[in-house]
């Protein structure tokens, strides 16, 4: 059970948004198999949001996921793993100025062959599925697959080169908008680092090229690259160091083509004994076209958190996060700070 209050300063994320104060309440239910060589768990969760001081109405949103691996351990790169997730929530939609409905689903899996003692086959496929309860928006899907020469340099660190290719439809809820009725397709290049790549950082890393191309309500190609990473650096027992980023193509809900460009940092350090406080940081840039390009926008995003767990059981912290989001269109301007108090109790 975890639980929040706190104060949100935009809550539809446009210029000139409402704020209020916020009660949160998330309880949620995990299955998880213990000593074990397969990695089993099951996930799932409400979370409640009173806005105290709003006439936004109580708002529930739903999560479901699931993970299957073999074998699992810390660093231990997966002969087979399989995921799946659910989520129905109301989260703010810039394109309307409104919390909207949506429904995301997403399943993937990935797989390894031997074909020598350090060479082998890895295949991985996804499926997106993205719904809005709005008119004036657009459902999407994606499935994605790759294939790839991998190479283990050392026990639990794989170096592979990938090659991929993905589907993708923009349609609109509503059939008038038959501009925003869009296909996409894909195809990319890419080499991979995964695993533990030194004695203090391990994760994953990738980069190479890709070919874009959309056609229905509007025609246009685009050559990108793509990189990615997930990397982790325990640079002594009480102080780590997050990456993550992110480079490539999707959809936005109003059925505009997008190439995102996202990188983010997270630095974790345990001042003594149960007390700890995580410092965030990181900007995105976001192009839009249809036919040609549209708009720009450049976010920063920063955030940090003060937190106490005397034990495995309970947490309780302060928050807070600030976003900086601009735009070449003065309507996509606005800035967005949150505030919390919260707490997490498992039992």
């Amino acid at each position: 059970m975890s639980g929040s209050v706190g104060y949100d300063s935009n809550l539809t994320l446009v210029h000139g948004g409402p704020s209020a104060f916020l009660i949160v309440a998330n309880p949620y239910l995990t299955l998880t198999r213990r000593n074990s060589d397969t990695d089993f768990e099951i996930s799932g969760g409400v979370t409640e949001t009173e806005f105290a001081d709003s006439n936004l109405p109580l708002e529930t949103d739903l999560s479901l996921s699931t993970v299957y691996s073999y074998p699992s351990g810390n660093n231990v790169i997966p002969i087979y793993k399989m995921s799946g997730s659910w989520q129905r929530s109301s989260q703010p939609n810039e394109f309307l100025g409104e919390r909207i409905l949506n429904d995301q689903f997403s399943v993937s899996g990935e797989g390894y062959v031997t074909i020598t003692g350090k060479l082998g086959i890895r295949g991985d496929g996804q499926f997106q599925y993205l719904t809005f309860d709005s008119e004036t928006l657009n459902d999407s899907y994606s499935a994605q697959a790759y294939v790839g020469l991998a190479y283990e340099r050392t026990p639990g660190t794989e170096l592979s080169l990938n090659f991929g290719t993905a589907l993708g439809r923009s349609i609109p809820n509503d059939p008038a908008r038959f501009q925003s009725n869009v296909r996409s397709t894909e195809f990319y290049v890419t080499a991979r680092i995964e695993g533990q790549i030194t004695d203090k950082i391990s994760g994953s890393a990738y980069g190479g090229f890709g070919e874009v191309s959309y056609t229905g309500g509007y025609s246009n190609r685009s050559n990108l690259p793509v990189a990615g990473a997930d990397l982790t650096w325990g640079i002594d027992p009480r102080r780590t160091l997050v990456l993550a980023a992110y480079s490539g193509a999707d959809y936005a809900p109003d059925g505009q083509a997008v190439e995102t460009t996202r990188a983010f940092l997270s630095f974790t350090h345990v001042i003594v004994s149960r007390w700890q406080y995580i410092l965030r940081a990181g900007p995105t840039y976001t192009r839009f076209s249809r036919q040609v390009w549209q708009r720009s926008d450049n976010v920063w995003d920063l955030g940090a958190e003060f937190a106490y767990q005397p034990s495995d059981r309970f947490r309780i912290y302060v928050s807070f996060s600030y976003t900086d989001h601009n735009s070449t269109t003065s309507a996509y301007q606005f800035q967005h700070e949150v505030a919390s108090l919260g707490s997490t109790y498992r039992f």
